[in-house]
């Protein structure tokens, strides 16, 4: 539809997502856009999003505190839309492109929600003039009866909007009126029984038995006409709008406010829903299954890993990439750094979750590694014929490829020797000529693959005490047994002799090689660069544990060392030290990064993580081994570890983002810390490439993050995972009678029929369901136990919460327990003509929590002042029915049992 509010672009932008949107199958009312500055949008969003409302003094506290949440907490709305037809829906005016056009494929999906979920059909879709209506209609009231006459009485009926029964359009309740008076006769009836002709027969005709039945028929059909009403009734509003004394100007009022009650009540009823995405820098290193991998490199080539979430290892599902994006690059105590779009999320200590541009200097956040999750293969060397450039004209005049004059060089000789004997010859004579070196030299044999051994070898060469001139590799060190491993090295994986040699109180240790030069290049050694520039290959990165641990253990030989104030590991290398640093979270061990006064960079190990680093890592060399063995013997630095840190420094940039999803918790470790990852909105809206197993998330009612604080679950997470699960179950058909009857675990897990139903399922969801049903229909054991749910209780012995049990049926229970009616109590009108003196008696369904009692007693005091009789509230108190009365003046109670 096209809108003459948007800006050009904006309303380019919405012509293509509106058409992606209803590619995939959205089905929408047509949607209308307005843009607004933020105070306007917050004035729109104070009022419930319509533009008019009655006046109230409500609305201007809702806008204070909008406004101060965004002026001193940051806080920001992006969007808002309303369920009308058309839509209407607001826009931040200022954001950048990419939000805009996210918002509007939120926008698509509300809208698409409103218009097909049954808890929506009975909805006004004129709400719009239906709330201009409310506000010029209470306008004339005011103007004729006072603005604080008319404030008191919509005080009172805002205080009872909730006692509406949420599920009267769409079921038919008994109704509240009765057929026959209330009224006593003039005169009861009397029984007398059949009529008699003659007196004889009278007791035959009419028995006492006979006549005593007719008469607890009379007295039962009289006690039923007393009650009133007939049956208990759950809207309690609409009780007071029909039987209540009100004034005509006051039913207007009460019929204002259960009107639009109902109209917001769907919205409450399926909120279980959420959104949410966030972006690193292509650098970014994330702990996968295949490796610490940088950010970028899994985006850039979509590669299916599983990264950790922090505990548990997860699938990867989909990738995002985000141009020249507005950045905030934060610095933890310990010297950890992650750069990220500002609306990334990080973990709090707490388990919930803030932006990087709602942190502040001070804030502490959740760290960790990837709990052991590593690379299980040695990683093969790739020897790209590209490398060897200098080949590369031997290889063309003798008609073969690069890598089999590699192969003759080593002394792999083969059918193409003839040809390529006086080639290499010239070759290497000419080489010689410049470098007389290389007369001595003598071929070398060539690992294949990077294993603990050359890790060991290419952590010599990364540390400051390594030095490459022309075609020598010199390694100086003070200790000699580092010299001679180092020599040992050079022998076990290339067949060849080091020169080793002491000068005053050094060794040091030397190779000349070509080949190896050479071969440096394939595992992406940086040879002949200062120490600054120095960093960890990426085939280290790439290798299992115990590679990456014999790399690490080589490095601290030669810069690194134990004492009194811990592990320390020195070196000239920012990128090395930030590096380091991150590989070591993943073996569990915290380590603080600092700057030196030289300019170089130190690394230190204290307390528990150095004994771990004792126990996966340690120093190759006895001296340094048994310092550390001396230091962590010391039982005072065995206290507890924080793995959380504080914020010391938050700088913003720009920089091209990269992010991916992650299943089941949706969160991933990366740069020390634990990443919230994007849904696949973004994807879309930002690529356009939304796959046939995904979905626009239909009902994405509330923005915001999906946090799990501790003492409340957070309804919005739970729902998302639970639809997420949903869409796996019915792609892989883990659901009916053959599924549920399976009794081999393994055959479960592996369970996949491959029906690909997962999109069609969420589409039934989002036109039946509502919260309670979708709970009650598709929550699982299964789910329960992955998502580590469980309910909890308070100890009065303890003054402590506790879990209180993991069993799902407890779970479920509570789930729907606090889902049903929103968490709030059942109240029913019971009687209107209590005690046959026109008092309303009005009933709590107990179901095992009690009500708060100042709240119970505003509300009655409140209703009163509408009934203007007496009204008691039936309740239980220490498990004990009680009665509480207000006639007006005084509040009563008494016990019932």
């Amino acid at each position: 539809m096209k809108s003459t509010r948007l800006p050009p672009e904006l309303q380019a932008a919405w012509e293509e997502i509106e058409a992606y949107a209803k590619e995939y199958g959205l089905d929408f009312f047509p949607i209308i856009y307005e843009v607004l500055d933020y105070r306007t949008l917050y004035e729109t969003a104070a009022l419930g999003g319509f533009p008019i409302r009655y006046p109230h003094w409500r609305f201007g506290m809702e806008y204070d505190q909008l406004m101060k949440g965004h002026i001193w907490l940051g806080s920001t709305i992006y969007e808002m839309v309303i369920n009308t037809n058309p839509a209407y829906a607001y826009l931040l005016e200022g954001n950048e492109m990419v939000t805009q056009k996210m918002v509007m494929a939120h926008v698509a999906a509300h809208v698409d929600f409103f218009k097909n979920n049954m808890w929506f059909a009975h909805t006004n879709r004129k709400m719009l003039d239906e709330m201009a209506n409310h506000a010029a209609r209470v306008q004339r009231i005011i103007d004729r009866y006072g603005y604080e006459t008319v404030e008191e009485f919509i005080d009172i009926c805002l205080s009872l909007e909730n006692l509406i029964d949420y599920h009267a359009p769409y079921i038919k309740r008994p109704e509240a009126q009765t057929h026959q008076s209330v009224m006593a006769e003039d005169e009861p009836p009397v029984v007398e029984g059949l009529p008699v002709e003659r007196s004889y027969m009278r007791d035959y005709i009419n028995p006492p038995e006979f006549l005593e039945q007719q008469r607890k028929r009379l007295e039962q059909e009289r006690a039923r006409q007393k009650k009133f009403p007939e049956h208990p009734q759950k809207d309690v509003l609409l009780f007071l709008m029909n039987y209540a004394p009100l004034e005509r100007w006051q039913h207007s009022i009460l019929e204002i406010i259960r009107d639009e009650a109902y109209y917001f009540a769907p919205q409450g009823m399926t909120k279980i829903l959420n959104e949410g995405w966030a972006c690193c820098r292509y650098d970014t290193l994330v702990f996968t299954d295949q490796g610490v991998l940088r950010l970028g490199d899994i985006v850039a080539q979509r590669q299916a890993v599983r990264v950790s979430d922090g505990e548990t290892p997860q699938a990867v599902y989909d990738w995002a990439s985000f141009e020249d994006y507005e950045t905030i690059r934060v610095r933890t105590r310990r010297g950890l750094e992650l750069e990220g779009s500002v609306n990334h999320r990080v973990m709090l200590p707490d388990g919930g979750w803030r932006r990087l541009d709602e942190l502040q200097v001070g804030d502490r956040v959740r760290i960790g590694g990837g709990r052991n999750l590593w690379a299980q293969r040695y990683v093969t060397l790739d020897r790209a014929p590209a490398r060897h450039a200098t080949l590369a004209p031997i290889a063309s005049e003798a008609d073969v490829d690069v890598e089999t004059v590699v192969r003759y060089r080593r002394v792999v000789r083969d059918i193409h020797a003839p040809t390529l004997a006086p080639l290499v010859a010239a070759y290497d004579a000419a080489i010689a000529d410049h470098d007389p070196i290389i007369r001595r030299q003598v071929p070398i044999r060539a690992p294949e693959v990077v294993d603990e051994r050359l890790a060991a070898f290419l952590g010599y060469l990364c540390s400051r005490h390594t030095s490459t001139v022309k075609r020598t590799i010199e390694v100086t060190t003070a200790d000699e047994d580092q010299a001679r491993a180092f020599a040992d090295l050079v022998h076990a994986l290339f067949g060849i002799e080091a020169r080793w040699r002491r000068r005053g109180n050094r060794w040091r240790v030397s190779l000349s090689s070509r080949d190896v030069q050479d071969f440096l290049v394939y595992p992406g050694l940086k040879i002949g660069v200062a120490a600054h520039e120095k960093s960890v290959p990426d085939v280290i990165l790439r290798s299992p544990k115990s590679v990456v641990a014999a790399f690490l253990r080589a490095l601290y030989d030669c810069d690194g060392y134990a004492s009194d104030a811990g592990v320390i590991l020195s070196t000239a290398s920012e990128e090395m030290g930030r590096t380091v640093q991150v590989l070591l979270l993943n073996f569990g061990i915290l380590a603080n990064r600092r700057a030196n006064a030289d300019g170089t960079w130190r690394i230190r190990v204290t307390g528990r993580s150095a004994a771990v680093f004792f126990a996966e890592i340690g120093f190759g060399t006895a001296r340094k081994q048994a310092a550390l063995a001396h230091y962590i013997e010391d039982r005072r630095w065995f206290r507890r570890e924080e793995w959380s840190d504080e914020i010391v420094s938050i700088e913003r940039g720009r920089a091209h983002v990269y992010d991916i999803s992650v299943r089941e918790t949706h969160r991933y470790a990366a740069q020390g810390f634990i990443n919230h990852n994007s849904y696949w909105h973004s994807e879309i809206m930002t690529k356009k490439a939304l796959r046939d197993d995904e979905l626009i998330d239909f009902a994405d009612h509330h923005s915001g993050v999906v946090a799990v604080h501790p003492g409340r679950l957070n309804p919005y997470k739970l729902g998302l995972e639970l639809l997420r699960d949903i869409e796996f179950r019915w792609n892989t058909g883990r659901f009916g009678k053959e599924y549920e009857e399976c009794e081999d675990l393994a055959t479960k897990l592996n369970w996949d029929k491959q029906l690909g139903l997962g999109r069609q399922k969420l589409f039934e969801i989002r036109r039946l369901y509502n919260d309670v049903t979708f709970i009650d229909e598709f929550l699982t054991p299964e789910f329960v136990m992955r998502q580590k749910l469980f309910t909890f209780r308070y100890n009065r012995d303890t003054d402590m919460y506790e879990i209180a049990s993991r069993e799902f049926k407890e779970i479920k229970e509570k789930l729907l327990f606090r889902l049903t009616n929103f968490g709030q109590p059942f109240i029913y009108v019971e009687d209107g003509n209590y005690n046959n003196r026109g008092e309303l008696y009005l009933r709590h369904r107990y179901e095992g929590v009690e009500l708060k009692m100042d709240y119970a007693r505003d509300t009655l005091r409140n209703i009163q002042r509408i009934w203007t009789r007496p009204v008691h509230l039936e309740t239980v108190v220490d498990e004990k029915r009680r009665l509480i009365t207000f006639d007006g003046r005084d509040f009563s109670e008494r016990k019932m049992d």
